[in-house]
């Protein structure tokens, strides 16, 4: 799985005509962190995912190994494949071929995961918790987000999740708000 990842970020990279100092520069990552994840040394986690996805101008299931179709619409249903990245399960629930700007990801949260560092990126999240009690730590402030329970955020600013108590289910939907910035970088 990891080898996969890895090996499908380089691949888009270099389809899209970058260099690592490139990504690197555009994307906020470092080249040492970027080279390690293409290389499978370490685990992409949900926010260097939708980074990658947005400055690679792919959709995050296609770097997950999920089959990009020709068609504009894709269906995903409730048996999707599961992938682990930074201790959390995820699956892909968007990306038609050619979709870059909003991603659709269901992500279980197992009990007693590890604090992640906080993450950033660019554009804007909206969770919608499904099951359990999220532990949402945004900005410097705890908000715990109980079943039915929606937070929509800026994501450039410092964020992480986690279980409060129990598994936590959680539908996240991210949206790219800076495309002309990667045309600049082009």
């Amino acid at each position: 799985m990891l080898v996969s990842i890895g090996e499908r970020l380089r691949q888009a990279r270099e389809r899209a005509g970058y260099t690592l100092d490139q990504v690197a520069e555009i994307s906020g990552l470092s080249k040492a962190h970027l080279s390690r994840l293409e290389s499978a040394e370490r685990q992409p986690s949900i926010s260097a995912l939708l980074e990658l996805s947005s400055v690679l101008r792919v959709p995050v299931s296609a770097l997950l190994g999920e089959d990009e179709s020709a068609a504009p619409i894709a269906i995903h249903e409730t048996g999707e494949p599961r992938h682990e990245a930074a201790g959390l399960s995820i699956t892909a629930c968007s990306g038609y071929a050619g979709s870059t700007d909003l991603e659709a990801l269901r992500i279980t949260v197992p009990a007693g995961r590890e604090p992640s560092e906080p993450a950033r990126h660019r554009g804007e999240e909206w969770l919608y918790v499904t099951s359990g009690t999220l532990r949402l730590e945004y900005d410097g402030e705890l908000h715990l987000l109980d079943p039915g329970t929606c937070a929509h955020f800026d994501a450039q600013l410092p964020h992480r999740l986690g279980a409060e108590g129990g598994v936590v289910e959680v539908l996240l939907v991210a949206a790219n708000r800076s495309r002309s910035i990667l045309d600049v970088h082009r």
